[in-house]
């Protein structure tokens, strides 16, 4: 349960960078290959865990571009199903990939992990690319835009809050004093990602600018939370020994 926790942890701590500045609705996230960064060399194998649960977000985007692409008539229509459909494509790869490297990632040497989790890192800022492009394509109004970064904090929220439930769960296990400093600091992540729903609400600009400020605020988010969760949970570990 630990190993999952961490996993899903750190894929909230990247998703939290959402929204901490303007964003860039998450072309540049710093997803499992941030975690390189780490000194917890499990957290590579942790994070290709945690791409199973990003998948919640693809299947969101989609969701939401097919309800907008049903509204169409004649070419736009038949461009966005087009478009829909690489979509799909590039979000089952990202499945079968991500399901293929939790199954063996237990036998793989640390290259493999790597080498793994860098393609799963390309293959998601294919999709996110691609769905920037349907976008603008479709020359998409605010309101569509603000659904579908809605629906991907949504699907990211509930991963977060899974990680943020667990990081209390083993934080009750330490010492008032430890856990103190630490419920504080969860307290503070949580509040984050608040601040992110509040800043898609407050969208109000469909202008390029305000766009790409929106979506680089979501990958700054992200690396926050990532970072912030990364932390806490070495403080924890650190604590217990």
């Amino acid at each position: 349960m630990k190993l999952r926790l961490s996993a899903t942890g750190l894929a909230l701590v990247a998703q939290t960078a959402l929204f901490s500045a303007p964003a860039v609705l998450a072309q540049e996230t710093p997803t499992q290959t941030a975690l390189a960064s780490q000194d917890d060399p499990s957290l590579a194998r942790q994070a290709l865990e945690w791409s199973q649960d990003q998948l919640a977000e693809l299947d969101a985007t989609i969701a939401v571009l097919e309800k907008e692409a049903a509204k169409l008539q004649d070419v736009a229509r038949t461009r966005a199903e087009e478009a829909l459909k690489t979509l799909r494509d590039r979000r089952d790869a990202y499945r079968i990939q991500a399901e293929e490297s939790v199954a063996n990632a237990r036998t793989w040497t640390d290259a493999q992990v790597a080498e793994a989790r860098k393609s799963l890192d390309d293959n998601w800022v294919a999709f996110q690319t691609t769905r920037d492009e349907y976008l603008e394509t479709a020359k998409a109004d605010l309101a569509t835009r603000r659904a579908v970064l809605e629906a991907e904090l949504e699907a990211r929220r509930k991963a977060w809050q899974t990680a943020l439930d667990e990081l209390r769960a083993d934080a009750e296990k330490l010492a008032a004093d430890q856990r103190a400093s630490i419920d504080a600091r969860i307290a503070a992540l949580n509040a984050q990602v608040d601040e992110a729903s509040a800043r898609i609400a407050r969208l109000q600009d469909a202008s390029a600018e305000a766009w790409e400020k929106t979506k680089q605020g979501y990958a700054d988010t992200q690396k926050v939370f990532l970072d912030t969760y990364a932390s806490i949970r070495k403080s924890i570990r650190d604590a217990t020994k």
